[in-house]
């Protein structure tokens, strides 16, 4: 089984992307974290290592919890109209500002539509980072293994607007592959369908969700599990034919695949 190196391949990409960011204009990233969401502001952080490493400039604007979501979305559409930003990031927090259901859909609409640099919009210009990532890893997958991916058949553990619904139609559109989409409920009742999955993709946020015995020999597996593995790696080296791993797979390749994006957004 290979097992992929995300943290290897990111530094190798990373040097390309310095060559052609000396090459543009001054980039500035404009990145609003909360105050009281840890995780997001190392996970920022990291995001700022990578950009300034590469030549980005990667503003960091942390804000209490208790911003009233009218200030969050007059700060985005300042940000949005500063031509000074190339592009702007929301660590979406894990506490919700106000009892409004729509909060975040407020604030994502808010994002200028051509300095969405996560993808985060519907009208997005670019895939989702984390998305992108994986189909990255996954074109990894079939040059390695010298896999066809038409007409085979791909199961998409995970719903969600950034991840598992992108990585679902890009497979089908320009994979051409048979797509399953099922989220953790629909996977309690039909466990069987992972046998018939040649490339699995894990992306629910449920630690330890599959297990070896519920794999078909030789399957592709991209476990997109943060901060813990979806894939239960205990007897996977002897069923998958590849692995990207948590750590050191999707996480890495997404903050890579995120400077990717803003040069695609400037270009």
């Amino acid at each position: 089984m290979m097992i992929f190196d995300g943290k290897a391949v990111a530094y190798e990409r990373k040097k390309l992307l310095k060559e052609k960011i000396g090459k543009l204009p001054h980039l500035r990233i404009y990145s609003l974290v909360f105050q009281e969401d840890h995780p997001s502001i190392i996970y920022a952080n990291l995001k700022k290592k990578d950009a300034e490493s590469v030549g980005v400039e990667y503003e960091i604007v942390i804000l209490p919890i208790s911003t009233t979501l009218e200030e969050v979305k007059e700060r985005l559409l300042q940000a949005g109209a500063d031509s000074t930003i190339s592009a702007i990031i929301v660590q979406k927090p894990a506490k919700t500002l106000e009892p409004n259901p729509t909060w975040w859909s407020e604030i994502v609409s808010s994002i200028h539509q051509k300095k969405d640099v996560d993808g985060l919009r519907l009208d997005r210009v670019v895939l989702p980072a984390t998305a992108r990532a994986i189909l990255s890893i996954f074109d990894s997958a079939c040059e390695h293994l010298r896999f066809k991916p038409k007409g085979k058949v791909a199961v998409v553990l995970g719903r969600s607007e950034i991840v598992g619904k992108p990585v679902a139609d890009e497979l089908e559109k320009r994979y051409h592959m048979i797509v399953h989409r099922f989220g953790r409920k629909e996977l309690a009742t039909q466990p069987e369908i992972l046998k018939q999955a040649d490339l699995l993709v894990s992306a629910t946020g449920q630690e330890g969700l599959v297990t070896d015995d519920m794999l078909k020999q030789g399957v592709i597996v991209i476990d997109a599990g943060s901060p813990k593995a979806e894939v239960n790696t205990t007897g996977l080296f002897e069923v998958a034919s590849f692995l990207s791993p948590v750590p050191g797979g999707v996480g890495p390749m997404t903050r890579v695949c995120l400077l990717e994006n803003l040069i695609d957004l400037v270009q």
